[in-house]
């Protein structure tokens, strides 16, 4: 096999060639790196800036994530129908809202608030300000139902307002919006709930009705459509408390002082995306009532009919401004047994300002137009 062979010329070219790749090589390793752009290097010229600068004017802005907020709501009535529209309609999310919808029994929902396992809740505003005489920093801010949507019905043995006395009367808790409307409702017949009734805690409004419907109790608030339901069954309604012209703090939003503080522009996008909702629900009757068929699990068209006719077109209110006065009223009621009750301001207990932006901006106006 023949050995391989160079010319001497060809080594010395190849030498040659192996040097100045060596000095390229070593020229490009020290050359000055191009200047970053947040070195003090040479400025970009105008001219090489603008296509840069248009594209990212071109880019799409970044949409904001929606603002989570846990919301409970203490009873499956069709008074809370405006809050299921407003999240099922979309309206919420239209003022950037993720609202998460609970179903929390009501004596339940200030312990929760106070927990931190929800942001608001819509439950009794009595116990929320009993919540607060006790130390808590809960505020309300808007009134979903100011008026007693009840009826005091009593089962079929009860024939009249004297039976009543010695019977066992079903409420959610003492201190609850249950409470505080059955002992009205005893006064407005005569009776003194002190001494003429006994009273039982059995929870939200449906385990009252079930416990009322096993006999278990003598009478008790109910709302509708259960007051139709438990009239075909033989019960019968000694009053209707929502004729009585009363305000009341059946159903109000509130939550905690410090959670407020801190997301105040959101609360009002929340009372502004209600408002529309209450509008929603008087003006769209049928999505209306196939939502209040959902949510209270009713299946009779009659039951639904009746509900919207009596809680929504009859007296939901188009804003739901907390009334200072019943505050008022409610602190005075609780002074014999509550010394924290003695003086108290009314005032400290609630924060009118997201309704009362509301009614500023003209939002009313702009839904319902000028009467």
């Amino acid at each position: 096999m023949l050995a391989a062979h160079r010319s001497p010329r060809a080594a010395a070219g190849g030498a040659a060639r192996a040097l100045l790749l060596l000095a390229l090589t070593l020229g490009l390793a020290c050359a000055p790196a191009a200047p970053s752009p947040t070195s003090s290097g040479p400025a970009v010229s105008e001219a090489a800036a603008a296509p840069a600068a248009a594209s990212q004017a071109a880019a799409p802005a970044p949409t904001a994530a929606p603002f989570r907020m846990r919301v409970a709501y203490a009873e499956p009535t069709p008074a809370l129908a405006a809050l299921w529209v407003a999240a099922e309609a979309g309206i919420f999310a239209r003022h950037g809202l993720d609202v998460d919808l609970q179903y929390v029994q009501s004596a339940q929902t200030v312990p929760a608030v106070i927990g931190g396992d929800i942001d608001m809740a819509f439950g009794g505003g009595y116990a929320a300000m009993s919540s607060r005489l006790a130390g808590s920093d809960l505020l309300i801010f808007y009134a979903m139902v100011n008026w007693y949507p009840y009826e005091f019905m009593v089962i079929p043995s009860i024939q009249g307002v004297a039976d009543l006395r010695g019977q066992k009367i079903g409420i959610s808790r003492f201190g609850s919006s249950s409470d505080v409307a059955t002992r009205l409702a005893l006064k407005h017949l005569g009776l003194d709930p002190d001494r003429d009734v006994s009273f039982v805690q059995v929870g939200s409004l449906p385990e009252r009705i079930a416990a009322m419907q096993a006999g278990a109790l003598a009478a008790g608030l109910s709302g509708v459509p259960d007051n139709l339901r438990l009239r075909k069954l033989g019960f019968r309604s000694l009053l209707d408390l929502s004729t009585m012209g009363d305000e009341a703090m059946i159903n109000m939003g509130y939550a905690e002082e410090s959670w407020m503080r801190e997301n105040e522009g959101r609360i009002q996008d929340f009372v502004d995306a209600l408002v529309e909702g209450v509008h929603y629900t008087k003006t769209n009757r049928e999505y209306t009532e196939r939502l209040i068929a959902q949510y209270v699990k009713l299946e009779d068209p009659e039951e639904v009919a009746y509900a919207y006719d009596h809680d929504i077109a009859k007296a939901l209110p188009r804003v739901g401004r907390p009334s200072i006065e019943e505050g008022r009223k409610y602190l005075l009621s609780q002074e014999p047994t509550d010394p924290r009750a003695v003086g108290a301001n009314p005032a400290e207990f609630f924060d009118l300002r997201y309704t009362d932006r509301v009614v500023s901006s003209g939002l009313v106006e702009r839904l319902y137009g000028k009467e």
